[in-house]
């Protein structure tokens, strides 16, 4: 399944319509933070090419209504931020710079964010000096 994301309904509703244009069902979901557009990944790679570039220049019009949005509302407060759920089951809130977070969200999902987020938590919880080669190794042998 390819992914695409958006912050503005507007512009994922443009992409839906270019894609179905070449006869590709696209669904337009609704998440947290915005829109996703989700195509099948069995599509002719000439198409795949033009839709990527199509999805670029949104994603930069995007942007400029984001930046757009922050002048005229000063008295907004907008904030992106991810949440980490910590092995006590304690929650906490790490904040993101928001230009940094529609790059990642344009290139992971929010499962796979969420799923690397949780990795280096893990991590940081349970420090392990070994090297990752060793650790393969490891979990090798006890299979």
């Amino acid at each position: 399944m390819l992914e695409y994301v958006f912050f503005h309904k507007i512009l994922a509703q443009h992409f839906v319509d270019i894609a179905q244009s070449f006869n590709l069902k696209a669904t337009l979901i609704k998440q947290e933070m915005g829109w996703e557009v989700h195509l099948s990944e069995d599509i002719d790679d000439l198409v795949e090419v033009q839709l990527s570039d199509y999805y670029d220049d949104l994603f930069a019009q995007d942007q400029d209504m984001y930046e757009q949005n922050q002048k005229d509302s000063i008295h907004e407060y907008q904030a992106a931020s991810i949440e980490i759920k910590l092995s006590d089951s304690s929650t906490t809130y790490a904040r993101i710079d928001q230009k940094l977070m529609a790059k990642v969200l344009s290139a992971l999902s929010f499962d796979e964010f969420n799923h690397l987020i949780n990795d280096i938590v893990t991590a940081v919880e349970n420090p392990d000096d070994r090297t990752i080669c060793q650790r393969q190794r490891d979990s090798t042998e006890e299979e």
